[in-house]
């Protein structure tokens, strides 16, 4: 099958119908909380989220974390519940559920994982420092497409023109942090991160940023 054709097929079941929020509060340099909470499409005879990597059951978000070096990490105020249509913009999908929940945690290694896109984290002496990586959704080469495959592609980064996930990161407002992207403020950053870049700009997948505690 095409690679443009598998692209496709891969963000049909995100575009316009799902929301990912995340803040990871620091403590301190090697403890902390964070929140995580979605909305998916859900299918027609289930709860059952139609996007793997973002269930809405307790056991099978519990089972994504239970592996090293993610020993110890234990869900609280999970809640799941179905969206009223009064709730919902107008979408291919009838049902969607929204879930969130907190993890607390005592080192930031255990977050590997876990989190969307790939996650690594390094405490030395007082600073943290946190790679974030967002893997590309494509790796097609621009200029081997067809006629057709240009005209799919064009219309999948129409429609992910608004799709975006949003991450927040809080620590203690005396602390110092530089961060590559988003916008950094007092005891805080902020990075939202637009499904469209996964496509457009290969480079902008990769976000460091590093806090040094007082």
């Amino acid at each position: 099958m095409p690679r443009i054709f598998v692209i496709l097929l891969f963000l049909l079941p995100i575009i316009g119908c799902f929301e990912y929020e995340e803040t990871i509060l620091f403590r301190k340099p090697n403890s902390g909380t964070i929140e995580i909470s979605y909305t998916v499409p859900l299918k027609k005879e289930s709860a059952e989220s139609l996007i793997k990597f973002l269930p809405t059951d307790l056991d099978s978000i519990q089972n994504k974390i239970k592996g090293k070096p993610n020993v110890g990490l234990l869900i609280r105020d999970f809640n799941f519940r179905e969206l009223e249509k009064s709730e919902m913009l107008e979408s291919i999908f009838k049902r969607k559920g929204r879930v969130s929940y907190k993890i607390d945690f005592e080192d930031p290694s255990q977050l590997e994982g876990v989190l969307v896109g790939n996650f690594s984290a390094k405490v030395k002496l007082r600073s943290l420092v946190v790679k974030r990586e967002f893997p590309n959704l494509s790796d097609y080469k621009k200029g081997e497409e067809s006629v057709g495959e240009k005209k799919i592609l064009g219309e999948t980064i129409r429609l992910l023109k608004d799709g975006k996930m949003q991450f927040r990161v809080l620590f203690p407002k005396d602390s110092e942090c530089n961060s590559n992207r988003g916008a950094v403020g007092l005891g805080n950053v902020y990075y939202s991160f637009l499904l469209q870049d996964t496509l457009e700009n290969p480079d902008t997948k990769s976000w460091d940023y590093k806090i040094r505690f007082y």
